[in-house]
């Protein structure tokens, strides 16, 4: 049995907080063919605790409001102090560096973790927008494209050593 990649895109369905989640609706579909392959969209750390079993590699897709350049990727690979800066939370919701916390202390987390954090604008980063702004939007592929990269070094990796 192949260990499975899960995907997931973290964020509000609204403004640029969205770009995780439209990212994995582009990667959806791009990659359809590859059964271990799961994609997920959540909007807060609590939902992800019910997709981990401790097994595969996890890949998650969030926006970061950490000053970076609009539009601008940093992998950030588990653990990392950097992750407090994803997702805010709520008294209602459990971040997602939480969530990874909490995922590790119950073996759930996987053995291999990778953020793909977006930088956004925080003051444009919620609301009421329905899509994301037009200079993120465009990012979109581009960022898809370094994410497959990323699968495709990570199954190099993983290969079988004849």
């Amino acid at each position: 049995m192949i260990a499975p990649i899960r995907i997931v895109g973290v964020g509000s369905p609204n403004g640029d907080d969205a770009v995780g989640r439209e990212i994995v609706r582009y990667l959806r579909g791009r990659l359809a063919e590859n059964s271990n392959i799961e994609c997920f969209e959540i909007e807060g750390g609590q939902r992800l605790l019910e997709l981990l079993d401790g097994r595969g590699t996890l890949i998650l897709i969030d926006a970061i409001t950490n000053g970076g350049l609009h539009g601008t990727v940093e992998r950030i690979k588990w653990p990392d102090s950097r992750l407090e800066t994803l997702s805010p939370g709520s008294t209602h919701a459990l971040r997602l560096a939480e969530a990874l916390q909490l995922a590790a202390a119950l073996g759930l987390l996987p053995p291999e973790t990778m953020i793909f954090a977006i930088a956004i604008d925080a003051s444009a980063s919620l609301g009421h927008r329905a899509g994301l702004s037009l200079e993120l939007a465009c990012r979109v592929p581009e960022i898809v494209r370094e994410i497959e990269a990323e699968l495709t070094r990570g199954a190099r990796r993983l290969a079988p050593r004849h």
